[in-house]
């Protein structure tokens, strides 16, 4: 088991400077969700009833009870109380780790250059236009003219140069560049507004990835004082609707409206300012939200969201976004044998889980896209609850690596972030089926010291919430051998070969039933390999108290409605108070 406490502060520190951004906005609090948007449908009213036919488990569908049905009632003016589950390390979106807090926060202070629509499409924000080649290995990225930073910098070609030089500074970020840019020439200027991207191989999906951290882009000016003072990572400059007026990190952090957002004149900013306020224990945020202390919280909990269902007087707006799950180590002893991540899955409680931690709300899984979605394969079934599978292949493993087992059992660090009653539960349940066949050692950490010991390797089996991008395509990174290193985002170290070439191939077309069909391939592969434990596709909740409105009414410049809570965040240049 992996032990050495002093490698483990060492890694974490330099990690906390250098962690890929993209990577880590799943550190796990619990429970997640899977990738299509099951519940937010809006052609179902709040309090009907909706039947999930894959599964048979009912599920609550609510529409957007946060859409504001009259525009013309909108209020100008006050204050927002967001309460969300954990504080990132900093705001530095080239270089920090971005959780769903940091997410949250970074698209009001940043903004995208694309953004999700509400048909699941990437469509342009920042960005005025993506043209590509015939091979889609080269893309021509336009910006719209006029934007400014909230230092007055333009958002410029310079600019998003600036932005991704600075990002590929990142120890683990560069991983992900390897794989995605052209080594020799990854991006170039073309002109004033204009910025060529190049790909390493043909890359369809390519203005995708900006819909996330990547797009998010920080004043030039920002960058040249944060290399001299480097606490400036917790004061970012954006071109976001919001500023940062004020940050205590693990206590608040206070945004204000931009005056000078570079789409006022045409979509104008009502709140005056959003506080932030970390709250871990996911019990915290809806006493708050209950009493009247927070007006929004965002949760992934079965208690939470069963209270959030139950008051008539909460508006509320749900999705399924993320996978929750178990990450086997598999560059390390005991899970770097496939006996033992087939004899942990095959231990694995999965009627009492379902009963205790489900509870009929969230959809139990055996691969990483719910039954609802067109990337899911029907076939693949994980074999869990077979206890005379488990105990033969652990006698089995143990008589051929005595050191690695005591008393017949194999010996296991269970990795998990905290302080989560969820979590703790979790773990009870996962080790009363274990425990016959594993010895367990449980260390519960920080969520930020969480990611990044999973980034380091530095476990042998986590939990994990990941996953759920709107087209996995993006997520290749994430399953590939050229990821595999001292730092790595493909967190369970497992590398086919094989694999590699059908991760190559989804890319190389914009045919999508021949996409969906090469994504049946890869799943069916991790499924044999046993990468993973999928547990449960969960549900992201946001609840909002009455006088909340306006959350899901974003739109994108050329007036397509923003997707709305994805992955628990929400966009607030419409959001309003009244």
């Amino acid at each position: 088991m992996l032990s050495n406490l002093r490698i483990r502060s060492l890694f974490a520190i330099v990690l906390t400077m250098s962690m890929l951004a993209v990577a880590c906005g799943g550190g796990s609090t619990g429970d997640a969700s899977g990738t299509a948007d099951a519940i937010n449908d809006d052609s179902v009213g709040a309090g009907e009833e909706q039947i999930d036919e894959g599964t048979g488990v009912d599920t609550e569908a609510t529409g957007d009870d946060l859409v504001t049905e009259d525009p013309n009632a909108a209020v100008a003016g006050g204050t927002l109380r967001f309460g969300f589950e954990s504080d990132p390390a900093d705001l530095n979106p080239a270089a920090s780790p971005f959780a769903a807090g940091a997410d949250l926060m970074g698209a009001a202070i940043f903004d995208t250059l694309t953004v999700w629509n509400s048909d699941d499409q990437w469509v342009d924000n920042m960005s005025e236009s993506w043209t590509p080649n015939a091979e889609f290995t080269s893309w021509d990225m336009t910006l719209h003219d006029g934007i400014l930073f909230q230092d007055g910098t333009p958002l410029n070609a310079d600019a998003v140069l600036r932005n991704l030089e600075e990002q590929s500074k990142s120890a683990l970020l560069s991983l992900f560049y390897g794989s995605l840019f052209d080594p020799d020439v990854p991006y170039e200027r073309v002109d004033d507004l204009t910025v060529r991207i190049n790909t390493n191989g043909s890359n369809s999906l390519l203005p995708a990835y900006f819909t996330t951290q990547l797009g998010m882009m920080a004043s030039p000016a920002w960058f040249d004082a944060l290399s001299a003072d480097p606490a400036l990572a917790q004061a970012p400059v954006g071109a976001g609707p919001f500023a940062l007026e004020s940050r205590q990190q693990d206590s608040q952090t206070t945004l204000v409206k931009n005056q000078n957002w570079w789409r006022s004149g045409q979509s104008e900013v009502l709140l005056d300012a959003i506080q932030f306020f970390p709250l871990q224990q996911e019990s915290t945020r809806s006493d708050q939200l209950f009493a009247g202390d927070l007006d929004v919280i965002h949760a992934t909990d079965v208690t939470s969201i069963n209270r959030l269902r139950a008051d008539e007087s909460i508006r509320r707006v749900e999705s399924s976004d993320e996978d929750f799950f178990l990450i086997f180590n598999a560059r390390v002893a005991p899970f770097d044998d496939l006996r033992v991540r087939q004899a942990a899955t095959a231990a694995f409680p999965r009627a009492v889980y379902t009963d205790f931690i489900n509870q009929g709300v969230t959809v139990p899984a055996d691969t990483l896209f719910p039954p609802n979605s067109r990337w899911h394969d029907p076939s693949i079934v994980q074999n869990t609850e077979d206890p005379d599978t488990a105990a033969a292949l652990v006698a089995e493993y143990c008589a051929d690596v005595p050191a690695s087992c005591t008393d017949g059992r194999i010996d296991v660090e269970f990795q998990y972030n905290g302080p989560s009653l969820t979590l703790d539960e979790i773990f009870r349940i996962i080790n009363d089926g274990w425990s016959a066949f594993f010895n367990v050692t449980p260390q519960v950490i920080p969520q930020d010291e969480h990611i990044n010991e999973v980034t380091l390797g530095l476990f042998d089996v986590a939990t994990w919430r990941y996953h759920g991008f709107l087209d996995p395509g993006l997520e290749e990174f994430f399953f590939g051998c050229s990821t595999i290193g001292a730092l790595s985002i493909n967190f369970a170290r497992n590398c086919n070969e094989t694999r590699d070439e059908l991760l190559v191939q989804q890319r190389t077309t914009d045919d999508e039933a021949e996409r969906v069909e090469i994504w049946r391939q890869i799943q069916n592969d991790l499924n044999e390999q046993r990468q993973y434990l999928v547990i449960s596709h969960n549900i992201w909740i946001i609840g909002a108290s009455e006088n909340v409105n306006g959350l899901c009414d974003a739109t994108t410049p050329s007036g397509e409605s923003i997707r709305c809570n994805l992955r628990g965040a929400a966009r607030f240049t419409d959001a309003w108070i009244g």
